[in-house]
């Protein structure tokens, strides 16, 4: 792929920390829906929710909104085997959610950050699927992005009135990667990894505002070798190694949050899991229903290179 075509413009990606007034959202939020709708080149429906999400994470400027928006869908679309062909009867994403553990943890942090936590749940590199684990990702962000990230009091939801104040200002990503060894990285599908790479960082509509790794082997240097070609400078600024426990983890999110496993007081990693995957399954309809995620055309597309 031409080089040039392969980077993004900075002004498209999706910003990170990043604070600006958020005056008339609502009418930005109103005209994005009406254009997206309007659009020969994405699919026919958006939840609100959803566009707001984008939306806030440009900044609430509308142009790069658009743009944000217009990557996201291409990339979907161009690669559906990560991004569309998904169902949570289908045998391969079963065993996908067996063998890895994908967490959305409850609440924001004080700073209005998601705390996202993955680990593996079974050690044996045969079990890995890069395939199966980006589609799970995929399926669980789409999920958790229709409804606020800001938790309302039981009861409450019918009633909800959208707030773009309810939408965190960002995902932090903790990764837990103990047990993992170089047999692993074998199994690791670099095509797959370079277009969830790709998507996470320039089309994902949340800001990413952190990564922390924990449980770090000892041959780190080589992992980090290995993702770096994949990672634009800001998002490699943003990792940080956690090489000594977890007490370095608590200075930088609240411990509170977190698994119990992991000292915290959120409910234990399979309670948490069984959470997410029950989220799936209430939003299957709308996971699988193309009118929210397939493009007809995409002859003028200016993402079509993807």
């Amino acid at each position: 792929m031409d080089k040039d075509n392969d980077t993004v413009d900075k002004e498209t990606a999706p910003e990170t920390n990043s604070s600006t007034p958020t005056a008339g959202w609502s009418d930005k939020l109103a005209e994005l829906v009406a254009w997206f709708e309007a659009n020969p080149n994405l699919p026919e429906k958006i939840e609100p929710i959803v566009m707001l999400r984008f939306l806030k994470c440009t900044a609430f400027d509308v142009e790069r909104t658009k743009s944000l928006v217009e990557l996201n869908y291409s990339m979907r679309n161009k690669n559906p085997h990560l991004f569309m062909d998904r169902n949570m009867e289908d045998e391969m994403t079963a065993k996908g959610l067996k063998v890895s553990d994908l967490l959305v943890l409850p609440g924001v942090t004080p700073e209005g950050n998601k705390l996202i936590f993955f680990r593996m749940a079974d050690l044996d590199p045969r079990t890995r699927n890069s395939v199966e684990e980006t589609k799970i990702f995929v399926m669980m962000s789409d999920a958790r992005f229709t409804r606020p990230d800001v938790e309302r009091e039981p009861g409450s939801g019918a009633d909800y009135v959208l707030d773009e104040a309810d939408i965190a200002e960002g995902d932090v990503q903790i990764v837990d990667i103990g047990g993992y060894t170089l047999r692993h990285l074998a199994h690791v599908s670099i095509f797959v990894l370079r277009v969830y790479m790709k998507f996470l960082q320039e089309a994902y509509p949340s800001r990413l505002q952190a990564m922390h790794v924990i449980n770090c082997p000892s041959y780190l240097d080589k992992l980090i070798s290995m993702m770096s070609p994949f990672l634009r400078e800001e998002v490699r600024n943003m990792i940080k190694y956690h090489t000594e426990g977890l007490e370095s983890l608590y200075r930088d999110v609240p411990r509170d949050m977190l698994p119990d496993e992991y000292g915290g007081k959120a409910g234990s990693v399979a309670e948490l899991k069984a959470r997410g995957i029950q989220s799936i399954r209430d939003n299957a309809t709308y996971l699988s229903d193309e009118r929210y995620w397939k493009v007809a055309s995409q002859s003028k597309s200016r993402w079509s290179w993807f």
